[in-house]
């Protein structure tokens, strides 16, 4: 296997990585310099001194909100109102840096969509009354993208609508709600949002909500009140049966409203039923549930309850069921997702850093990255004699913005297809970092045609956010990150990326020691100590003393980490034994 580097080839893979990103962030889109002056008129919005603006940062911020993470929106939300600051302003701006899926790229491409977004909602959601100008509707639009299902409850269902024609109770199809029930089994198959328009802007509602505001009270036991309990009865009947085809959260309700109704209804109504229909909706309900609905005997003795105390009990039982299905979403679901990377293959890699103190005080972090096993070879693509992978690398301050960034790119040859179609382990050293700082990192791999540059095959980016430099005071005992190795056939140590181990390989930790104390005689004296916890297992423990004559000290040790699978967490302390400081860094492995 040959390795060439080749930083010449920087710019033109820049540009064809450019070129895909914008193609595929955008295939939704027929006019690119619209979108692109969208894009510029919302960074020029957002980045505009907030004691001058007209309105419009408000508003794109009251659009963000959502998006945001709670410790950005606290800064900007006071007394539940958005109140904008230099300050906030620059929070916003920086949180918007770190969502770059492709740092390399020229543009902010999950802001482009975000924009893209906001101008759909904007034209298929409007709403003039709105502070954002879209309804609920788009502002889940706005997080998620396009559901992958949309419903809609209808309410022209003959036994619907036979039912809700009784004397004395003015209900008909019209009064019950539009609404839009909406699934995106990508990002969790039980998660689901249903909207409701009744006489104000869509909203976030329940199923009660579908309810026709005439049969929302004055349940009773006769005259009117027991001809609104059935009409009720009927109408979650209605939804369920539909609800329960898209959801299986609907299934047992479904069963139960249709079990008491089909033992209260009349001979001739029974007949009318789509007996077909309901015994797909019933099976499929009790396999979807897989045991979570009543027993048979809770059934029957609900059987026998009157009409208007089973419906209120089932109105009941609802809602609760509704708040928990709404508090579950908000645990579950992100603040927002993104579509950017989705046409876009992964390249698998291993990934760890390390921190190390340089004699001039500031920090610097060593990357290492290899492809997983078979990770060069992309889904669909067979191996191929050359590849290029290009490296970029950006060290951001504080706030995110960019402070240096580097670029780099290696050719690798595969001499024959029967050897492994992998490289050997890779660094990125990127220097002179101090205080907190952050690191965007992205892989690009191309295939060669006919000695050209060929389609990008994989891409993979990761962000390592805050992060410390070393403490370079020089009173406080410090040490470096734990650099994983491992050893090769010839013994020589290689740094190991990935998170796991095997049995066969033979594991050691690489790392420094800095601002050791002089004691008698000039000497320094520590103690290091190994903790290796398997898990479910005893932690191990191995001491070992030193002495030296230098303030800063490297180490190198192989370490038994046993040869059992399972996650494996390895602890090192340093105790310096003059001042009697302690430090301790963390490693974590896994076995298998």
């Amino acid at each position: 296997m040959v390795i060439e580097r080749s930083s010449g080839l920087h710019l033109v893979l820049c540009l064809a990585a450019c070129l895909v990103t914008i193609r595929a962030a955008h295939a939704q889109s027929t006019d690119l310099e619209a979108i692109a002056e969208s894009v510029a008129r919302y960074e020029t919005v957002l980045a505009a001194d907030p004691l001058v603006d007209d309105g419009s940062q408000i508003i794109e911020v009251q659009r963000l909100l959502p998006l945001l993470p709670e410790t950005v929106a606290q800064l900007v939300l006071v007394s539940d109102s958005v109140h904008l600051t230099t300050d906030t302003r620059d929070a916003i701006l920086g949180w918007w840096r770190t969502q770059d899926p492709l740092p390399a790229s020229e543009v902010n491409e999950r802001m482009m969509e975000h924009v893209r977004r906001v101008e759909y909602a904007l034209k298929h959601y409007v709403c003039i009354t709105c502070p954002v100008g879209y309804d609920a509707r788009g502002e889940i639009y706005v997080r998620y993208g396009a559901p992958e299902r949309i419903t809609r409850i209808v309410f022209d269902d003959p036994l619907l609508i036979d039912a809700i024609y009784q004397p004395g109770v003015a209900v008909s199809p019209g009064d019950f709600p539009e609404n839009e029930f909406w699934r995106y089994l990508n990002i969790d198959r039980d998660a689901y949002f249903l909207f409701v328009q009744d006489g104000k802007p869509y909203r976030l509602g329940d199923t009660y909500d579908l309810l026709p505001i005439a049969l929302r009270s004055g349940l009773g036991q006769g005259g009117r009140g027991l001809v609104k309990s059935r009409m009720v009865l009927a109408a979650m009947r209605s939804i369920y049966r539909q609800l329960a085809l898209e959801h299986y959260h609907f299934g047992s309700r479904f069963n139960e409203v249709d079990r008491w109704l089909a033992a209260h209804e009349g001979p001739g109504r029974l007949q009318s039923r789509d007996v077909t229909e309901n015994a797909k909706i019933i099976a499929g309900a009790n396999l979807l549930t897989q045991g979570e609905r009543p027993e048979a005997m809770e059934f029957d003795q609900d059987l026998g309850q009157p009409a208007h105390i089973f419906a209120q009990g089932m109105i009941t039982n609802a809602r609760i069921e509704d708040d928990q299905a709404a508090y579950q979403k908000e645990i579950l679901l992100p603040p927002s997702t993104s579509d950017v990377l989705s046409p876009l293959r992964t390249l698998p890699l291993g990934i760890r850093y390390a921190r190390f103190l340089e004699p001039d005080g500031t920090t610097t972090t060593e990357i290492y990255w290899h492809p997983e096993p078979g990770g060069l070879i992309a889904p669909g693509h067979g191996s191929e004699p050359v590849y290029f992978v290009q490296i970029y690398a950006a060290q951001e301050r504080a706030d995110h913005t960019l402070r240096h960034s580097s670029s780099d790119a290696i050719r690798i040859q595969i001499p024959s297809f029967d050897e492994p179609t992998t490289i050997p382990v890779q660094t990125i050293r990127v220097t002179g970092d101090t205080g907190l700082y952050h690191l965007a990192l992205q892989w690009d791999q191309y295939g060669i045609n006919a000695e050209e540059l060929g389609p990008r095959l994989q891409v993979t980016s990761r962000r390592i956010d805050s992060l410390r430099s070393l403490d370079a005071s020089g009173f406080a005992l410090e040490m470096s990150d734990l650099k994983p190795i491992v050893y090769t056939e010839s013994g020589a140590p290689m740094p190991w990326p990935h998170n796991w181990v095997t049995p066969d390989m033979r594991f050691g930790l690489d790392f420094e020691i800095y601002h050791l104390t002089y004691g008698a005689q000039d000497a320094t004296s520590y103690t290091v100590t190994y903790e290796v916890a398997p898990e479910r297992r005893r932690t191990s423990s191995t001491s070992v003393e030193y002495e030296g004559q230098s303030r800063m000290e490297g180490i190198e040790v192989a370490v038994d980490i046993g040869r059992r699978t399972g996650k494996i967490q390895i602890r090192v302390r340093v105790r310096d034994e003059v001042s009697g400081l302690e430090v301790s860094r963390l490693l974590n492995v896994e076995m298998r």
